[in-house]
C-alpha cells in the first residue's frame, strides 16, 4: 500500500525574513554530486564500479549521493536468485544512452558527445568537475519514521540562490538501501556480496514532483508521506539500512544538486560553516608559523553551542592548533555562535622538517542538533618538498599503486617527497604553492582520462619552467591520441603528448607486450635489468607502443627483437622528461622498477642547485633546499661524527650566519629571510678548517 501527500508553499525573497525556515542556507553553495550507477548481479566488472563509487563517497563526505540501479540484462535473476530491479530502472537507463555495464551518470550531465552515460573510469573526474560548480538551488531534507505503520515522512526545502535555467524543475525522492547480501558475479564474495545504495523505490514517481517557481529568492517546502512495504520483489526492506536521496532536476535530465540522509530521523540541516576570505592552500617552511584567518558562522536562529575540532594526520614534528575566544586549542572546544555574528578563528600550522603536503581540517558541529551533518573547512600546507608524486585521480588505481613510487623514490634517496591527487595538484598549482619543486613524478597507472585539460595545462606550465617530469601508465597514448570511442583526447592533452612528452602513439598494445628491456647504449638506463610486464588489472593489459619524436630517444623496448618501444626520454629546454607507456606497477621485478626510479631521480637531480648531483649526499653537506631560498632553507647533513659548525658566508667572505651541529645531526634550518638577496656559500667547519661548501642563492 502506498500513500503520497504533497503540500507546498512558495515565497519571494522579500518575505524571507518572516519565514521559519530551518534546513537550508541562503548563501550560494556548490553543487553536490548525484551518481546514478547502472549495475547488475551478473555484471563481472560491476564490483569495480561499486568500489569507484565508494571511493568518491569517501573522498567527498557530505557532498555525494550514490544510487545503484539494477537494470538491464545483467540484472535479470536466474532461478532462485533475488530480483533487485525496480519499475523505474529501464526508463532511467533509456535516457542515458548507455552501451555497457557498469555505466553511470553524474548529475545526468552531458560531459561530451550527446549522452549522459559515463564509463566507470570517468566517474571520478566528472564528479570533481560538478563539485566545483555553483548550484542555483540549495536542497534541505529531513525525515521521520513510524515503525508501527512503517510510515516515512520526508520534508524537503529548496532555496533558489539564482534563477533556474528552465522554469520547471522536478524534485526526485529516492529510497535506497545498503547492506543487502546476495549474489554478484565478480567481487569474490559469491552469494554473500554486500550491495550498497540500492534503489528500492522512487517516492515521487518516475520523473519527480514538478516545481514551477524557480526564480532567485524563492523558497519551496514540500512534505511527502510514504508507507514502506516490508519487501520489494520479495527482497526484505530493512528501514534501518535505508537512506533517502533528494535531488532537483531540470526536466528529466540535468540534476542541479541533491543530498542524502538516513530514512530514520535524518537531516541535512545546514548548521553553519567555517570560511576564509584568503587562500586555503599555503607554502610553509620548517619551524615557521603559517596562519589561516577564518570565521565561524551559525545558520541556526539565536545563540547556540557548537563544537569545533581540529583533525590532521601531520607527523609529530608538525604543530597545529587554532585560536578562538582568546584560547589556543589543539584538539576541540565548544563555543557559542550567534546567527549573523561571525566569530574569528585563526588556524596555526608550524611545519617540522618532515616533508609533507597535509590537510588540516576544522570540523563544525551543532551540539543541539547531533543528527545534522558536520561541516568541514580544509586548509593545506606544503613544506620542505622538492619532489612531488601526483596520482591521477580518475579511478583510484594510481592511489592503489602509489607505494611502488614511494618505495622506489625513498630507496633512491629522495628525502623531500610529498604525494597528492591530480585534482588537488591543479588546485595547488593555481594557489602558487608548488614554486619550490624540482621534479614531478606522475602516476597515471590505468586512469581515464589520463589527463584532464586542467592537469595538462598545469603540467605544461611546470615543464616550461624547468621542472623535470616523469609519467608512466598504460593507455595514456590510447586515451589522448587514438580518437577511439571512449577516449578523451583534446587539443590541450594532445599538445602535452606530442610537444612536451615528445611521443607518437603507435598501438594500444596487448598482453604480447610483456617484457621491459633496456636499450643497452642509453647512458641513463642502459644497465637496467630485464623484467616481465604482468597483468594487474584482471584481463585489461594494454602497454602502449610508442615512438620518440624529434629530440627524444628510446630507452626501453617490449620485445627481444627491439621493434616495440615502451619508454622514451627527452629534454625540453632545461626540463628532463621521461615517459613510460606502461605503469610501473605492471613491472613484475621490484628491483627493476626501483632501479628505474633510482636512475630517474639521479638523472633529474644531477646539476640541481650547485652544479653537482645533489640528490646524493656528499661526505658532509647534502642538499640545500629550497635553493634558491626565499625565507628559509634546509641543509641536509651526513657523517657528522663530532661537533662541527655550519656557516653561511657572503660573496665578500663574511660569515653572516653560524650554527653548531652535534654528532648524528641529519639536517638544520637557516632563516634566510634576514639575508639580503644574493649568492652565498654554505660551508661546514671543523676546528676552523673548511671541509666542504655548497652554493646557496637567496631571493626575495
Amino acid at each position: 500500500m502506498r500513500k503520497l501527500l504533497s503540500a507546498a508553499f512558495l515565497c519571494l525573497f522579500a518575505a524571507w525574513g518572516a519565514m521559519a525556515q530551518t534546513l537550508v542556507t541562503t548563501k550560494t553553495l556548490n553543487k553536490n554530486v548525484v551518481l546514478e550507477e547502472y549495475t547488475g548481479i551478473h555484471c563481472t566488472y560491476c564490483p569495480e564500479g561499486h568500489a569507484i563509487a565508494a571511493s568518491i563517497l569517501e573522498n567527498h563526505p557530505g557532498r555525494v549521493s550514490v544510487i545503484a540501479i539494477h537494470q538491464g540484462s545483467f540484472a535479470v535473476p536466474s532461478a532462485g536468485e533475488p530480483d533487485y530491479r525496480t519499475p523505474f530502472g529501464d526508463a532511467l537507463a533509456g535516457q542515458t544512452g548507455l552501451q555497457g555495464y557498469p555505466s553511470g551518470t553524474v548529475n545526468r550531465h552531458i560531459f561530451s558527445g550527446s549522452t549522459t552515460a559515463l564509463n566507470r573510469g570517468d566517474w571520478t573526474s566528472s564528479s570533481e568537475t560538478i563539485l566545483q560548480q555553483p548550484s542555483p538551488v540549495n536542497v534541505g531534507v529531513e525525515t521521520s519514521y513510524n515503525p508501527v505503520n512503517r510510515e516515512l515522512t520526508v520534508h524537503v526545502e529548496l532555496y533558489y540562490t539564482a534563477n533556474s535555467a528552465v522554469p520547471s524543475n522536478f524534485i526526485n525522492v529516492a529510497l535506497i538501501q545498503s547492506h543487502i547480501f546476495g549474489p554478484q558475479t565478480g567481487g569474490n564474495a559469491g552469494n554473500n556480496y554486500e550491495h550498497m545504495h540500492m534503489l528500492r523505490h522512487l517516492i515521487t514517481g518516475q520523473w519527480g514532483d514538478e516545481v514551477t517557481t524557480t526564480t532567485q529568492g524563492s523558497l519551496v517546502e514540500k512534505t511527502y508521506v510514504y508507507t514502506i512495504p516490508s519487501d520489494y520483489n520479495s527482497v526484505p526492506c530493512v528501514v534501518e539500512n535505508c537512506d533517502v536521496v533528494v535531488s532537483v532536476a531540470q526536466g528529466h535530465q540535468e540534476i542541479l544538486s541533491g543530498d542524502v540522509v538516513p530514512a530514520i530521523n535524518g537531516t541535512n540541516l545546514y548548521v553553519g560553516d567555517i570560511t576564509t576570505a584568503g587562500p586555503t592552500m599555503k607554502l610553509g617552511h620548517p619551524l615557521e608559523l603559517t596562519t589561516f584567518n577564518c570565521v565561524a558562522n551559525s545558520n541556526i536562529a539565536g545563540t547556540n553551542p557548537f563544537k569545533i575540532k581540529l583533525v590532521s594526520g601531520a607527523p609529530p614534528d608538525w604543530l597545529s592548533s587554532f585560536e578562538v575566544d582568546g584560547q589556543t586549542v589543539t584538539d576541540s572546544t565548544v563555543v557559542d555562535l550567534t546567527k549573523g555574528t561571525p566569530k574569528a578563528i585563526v588556524l596555526h600550522v608550524t611545519p617540522g622538517f618532515t616533508p609533507m603536503f597535509e590537510d588540516f581540517v576544522l570540523e563544525l558541529s551543532s551540539v543541539n542538533n547531533p543528527n545534522a551533518p558536520v561541516k568541514y573547512f580544509t586548509a593545506n600546507v606544503i613544506s620542505n618538498v622538492h619532489t612531488l608524486l601526483v596520482n591521477a585521480a580518475g579511478d583510484n588505481y594510481a592511489t592503489q599503486y602509489q607505494g611502488v613510487y614511494i618505495d622506489g623514490l625513498t630507496a633512491a634517496g629522495c628525502d623531500h617527497l610529498a604525494v597528492m591527487k591530480s585534482s588537488v595538484f591543479t588546485q595547488a598549482t593555481d594557489a602558487g604553492i608548488l614554486s619550490e619543486l624540482f621534479n614531478i613524478f606522475y602516476n597515471c597507472a590505468w586512469t581515464f582520462p589520463a589527463f584532464t585539460d586542467a592537469e595538462a595545462i598545469a603540467v605544461k606550465d611546470f615543464m616550461d619552467n624547468g621542472i623535470n617530469f616523469f609519467v608512466a601508465g598504460q593507455d595514456i597514448g590510447w586515451d589522448i591520441m587514438s580518437g577511439a570511442s571512449g577516449s578523451h583526447g583534446t587539443p590541450e592533452t594532445q599538445d602535452l603528448y606530442t610537444n612536451y612528452l615528445k611521443a607518437s602513439f603507435i598501438d594500444d598494445g596487448s598482453s604480447t607486450n610483456n617484457k621491459l628491456i633496456a636499450k643497452v647504449d642509453d647512458p641513463i638506463y642502459g644497465t637496467t635489468a630485464t623484467s616481465n610486464i604482468v597483468d594487474v588489472y584482471g584481463g585489461y593489459m594494454y602497454p602502449d607502443q610508442i615512438s620518440p619524436l624529434a629530440d627524444a630517444t628510446t630507452i626501453f623496448y617490449y620485445n627481444t627483437t627491439l621493434t616495440k618501444i615502451g619508454a622514451i626520454r627527452s629534454i625540453k629546454g632545461s626540463t628532463k622528461v621521461v615517459y613510460f607507456g606502461v605503469g610501473l606497477e605492471m613491472v613484475q621485478n621490484t628491483e627493476v622498477r626501483n632501479d628505474i626510479l633510482n636512475k630517474t631521480y639521479d638523472y633529474f637531480m644531477e646539476g640541481v642547485g650547485t652544479g653537482e648531483k645533489t640528490g646524493v649526499a656528499g661526505s658532509y653537506l647534502g642538499t640545500c633546499f629550497p635553493n634558491p631560498a626565499h625565507d628559509f632553507t634546509t641543509i641536509r647533513l651526513s657523517n657528522i661524527d663530532r661537533a662541527m659548525v655550519v656557516e653561511i658566508v657572503d660573496i665578500n667572505g663574511k660569515t653572516v650566519m653560524s650554527k653548531q651541529v652535534m654528532p648524528g645531526t641529519k639536517q638544520i634550518g637557516m632563516n634566510t629571510a634576514i639575508l639580503p638577496a644574493g649568492l652565498y656559500l654554505c660551508r661546514i667547519m671543523d676546528q676552523g678548517s673548511v671541509l666542504e661548501t655548497k652554493k646557496v642563492q637567496v631571493i626575495h
